[in-house]
């Protein structure tokens, strides 16, 4: 294997091993949400931002790489599937099952942020009505009366505002 392909597979195993580390601070992200733990959940998305910028840098010199061979190699798409169309059997193989593995933690790191992104929605609507439950019982309503003035009700609730 030539030089520029072992550095694109050594980059390509790191961008792997980033996407390894995404799925499980996902996971942490998730059983955060689900125990309401905030203070873990900020440190799991903490962790993510450095996370996800180790990836991006990875992408970005894996672009350089894939140019570069695809340069040498005469190729005008500078992707990894002409690569791997132009490449003896050996190389072939292996670069195919990183693509593989690459796709498959994508498409489950995908699935995960959607997963992440309905917990967290689903709880700010809980929020949201619980506030609004508890404004309605605290707070005192102005309205008109009889005689066309404005009078203030209390709430009548179960709560007052002493508690």
């Amino acid at each position: 294997m030539d030089k520029g392909l072992s550095r694109l597979v050594e980059l390509l195993n790191a961008r792997g091993a980033s996407m390894e580390e995404m799925v499980r601070l996902l996971e942490e992200e998730r059983a955060s949400i689900v125990a309401l733990q905030a203070e873990r959940l900020q440190a799991a998305v903490e962790q993510k931002v450095q996370v996800a910028a180790r990836m991006e840098a990875l992408d970005g010199d894996c672009r350089r790489v894939i140019a570069d061979e695809a340069r040498v190699r005469g190729l005008g798409e500078a992707t990894l599937s002409p690569l791997l169309a132009g490449n003896p059997s050996p190389e072939k193989t292996e670069l195919a099952g990183l693509q593989t593995r690459l796709s498959t933690l994508a498409q489950e790191i995908k699935g995960m942020i959607a997963d992440n992104r309905r917990l967290l929605e689903t709880s700010m609507v809980t929020v949201g009505r619980s506030l609004a439950f508890f404004q309605s019982r605290l707070t005192v309503a102005e309205t008109y009366g009889n005689s066309g003035s404005m009078v203030e009700r209390s709430s009548g609730g179960i709560l007052r505002k002493e508690i």
